[in-house]
């Protein structure tokens, strides 16, 4: 159905963008040794530069909206003002990452709408509705500590006023960084989409666990999203020399976080399908002789279940609480994220079930343990729908990110059959 060789170098293409091996990024044809394509980068636009010429080259229509998300069209339809079916995900990396997380969602996007464009030629046939693809901009949360902006920002949640609150390491804010890449973040508004703007959306990415593999079966069809909640910690107790301090008159920050680490693992381990992870802490002054006065830390809490997920966000700040009373330390949260849980579309769901089925491909339901841009598209869109496809020892987030290539081939002609069966609809 799709063009296997068309897509893998179209995949392999885009992956030199941010590839820390350079040029050299590719082995036995495959990329390698990970990559860091930050938001915002030149890495990032350089990218951009080279996915907006190859929609060209496919005689789609395209368009920037002005925080930075791509849209590729297919509009030569026989109802082009009907809504559409859609399909997306992003191309934003975490630092030394893989190449396949949003990437190939965003590749075999693109596959499925130029195959389905070539098989319409060939049978000179025209589809009822057009397709569109999507590539969010800002996915990854690794930059400025909130995940899914792009996605967000098009469903009306976040605001000009947040975009100039968050910030990167270095100070710059998001709005700042849109401004510096030539957008136009103050038009924020023209970005926001309304409801039922699309008919569908499907994102097609790798599962980023190890379920799929374990099982031997090369896609997920998947049920909900778990949503995260996320807040910046800091612990303000008192730096003291770590030789003349007696331990029963320190107050170390370092000590108190630790208790926070446990306690959050603890939390959350009693609920089924609850995770927390403090995922950095920042020590100061940081210097082996001098008892901790000051951490920062970052809590990242998520759940499917999104009474369980408040359950643990507020035992754990209450274990907070109560934990600075008891050491004498004062503290401050600065709230990142709190999403919503989102249960996607069963008929979807089972559509997707019976297209792989049909294509004689095993498929598995089951649920998304990471967020995604999908989790902001309902309402957006009629129906929210996912697929998976495994990765490697489930390994994600890290240079050693790998795929069979055939699971993808075997997801974008799922894909592919799914969408234009959509679009007849």
């Amino acid at each position: 159905m799709i063009n296997e060789q068309r897509f893998i170098k179209n995949f392999n293409e885009i992956s030199k963008f941010g590839a820390l091996k350079g040029q050299n990024y590719l082995q036995n044809s495959k990329p390698t040794g990970g990559l860091t394509r930050l938001a915002f980068s030149n890495e990032d636009k350089n990218a951009r530069e080279f996915f907006i010429n190859l929609v060209k080259s496919y005689d789609l229509d395209i368009r920037v909206d002005s925080v930075g998300n791509i849209y590729a069209r297919f509009s030569d339809v026989l109802e082009p003002d009907l809504p559409a079916i859609s399909v997306g995900s992003h191309i934003d990396s975490v630092p030394n990452g893989g190449f396949y997380d949003g990437t190939l969602g965003v590749m075999a996007g693109l596959e499925a709408i130029v195959s389905i464009k070539e098989i319409l030629k060939t049978n000179n046939e025209k589809l009822k509705r057009p397709l569109e693809l999507i590539v969010f901009v800002a996915e990854e949360s690794s930059r400025f500590k909130m995940a899914t902006i792009g996605s967000k920002i098009i469903s009306g949640k976040l605001s000009v006023s947040r975009l100039k609150e968050l910030v990167d390491d270095s100070g710059i804010s998001v709005f700042d960084a849109m401004k510096n890449f030539g957008l136009n973040p103050e038009n924020l508004e023209k970005s926001i989409l309304k409801d039922k703007t699309y008919k569908s959306y499907i994102e097609l990415h790798i599962e980023q666990g190890r379920v799929l593999e374990e099982m031997g079966i090369s896609v997920g069809v998947v049920t909900g999203i778990a949503a995260p909640i996320r807040f910046e910690l800091t612990i303000n107790a008192r730096a003291d020399h770590s030789g003349a301090t007696p331990m029963n008159m320190r107050c170390d920050a370092l000590v108190a976080a630790s208790h926070i680490i446990l306690a959050a693992r603890n939390f959350a381990s009693e609920f089924k399908t609850a995770v927390a992870t403090v995922g950095y802490t920042k020590v100061i002054p940081g210097a082996l002789n001098v008892v901790p006065g000051k951490v920062v830390m970052g809590v990242d809490m998520r759940d499917i279940d999104e009474k369980n997920l408040n359950t643990l966000n507020q035992n754990l700040r209450n274990y907070i609480n109560d934990l600075s009373n008891e050491f004498g330390f004062s503290y401050e949260i600065k709230e990142l994220a709190a999403d919503t849980p989102v249960k996607l579309d069963d008929s979807l769901i089972n559509l997707l079930y019976k297209n792989a089925l049909d294509l004689d491909i095993k498929a598995h339901k089951m649920p998304s343990g990471a967020g995604h841009d999908a989790m902001h598209m309902s309402g957006i869109a009629d129906k929210v729908g996912m697929i998976f496809i495994p990765c490697k020892n489930g390994i994600s987030h890290n240079i050693d990110e790998d795929i069979d290539f055939k699971d993808a081939i075997k997801a974008t002609n799922l894909l592919t059959k799914t969408m234009m069966g959509l679009a007849n609809s």
